[in-house]
């Protein structure tokens, strides 16, 4: 059996990555964190095992936004690409090279959801991280 690998890219293609498996789940991020790296209202991301992501390209550079964890992105365009923790490997939704592979499954930090955007869907919600 063939294992499921999933591609992604930021905007000027230095850096790529694989993701091997399925993913852990899809979310969809409020934090003010993640509204300041993406410069929107909110950050999509894909949780995978550390240990099935790996970079085939490129090299990214990282933002230490707390003790544990740590922000990626590509030092020449600027796109976001993950979220690092010790647990997992996080991936923007937005550079996957099939964004519509993944569904999200729920809303987390929904205390600094910005008050004007309207969340559409029924999934679940949390204030704080859901875990």
């Amino acid at each position: 059996m063939t294992a499921e690998i999933h591609t992604a890219r930021c905007l000027c293609g230095k850096i790529t990555l694989e993701a091997t498996g399925p993913a852990k789940y899809m979310e969809y991020c409020h934090c003010k964190w993640c509204q300041q790296v993406s410069g929107s209202a909110f950050l999509p991301l894909i949780v995978f095992d550390r240990n099935n992501v790996k970079i085939t390209s490129g090299a990214l550079s990282y933002f230490q936004s707390s003790p544990n964890n740590q922000r990626g992105f590509c030092p020449d365009c600027g796109s976001t690409i993950c979220f690092s923790s010790p647990r997992s490997f996080d991936i923007a939704l937005g550079i996957m090279d099939n964004p519509e592979d993944f569904k999200a499954i729920r809303h987390i930090w929904t205390k600094s959801q910005i008050s004007h955007v309207t969340i559409a869907d029924n999934l679940p919600r949390f204030k704080e991280s859901g875990s």
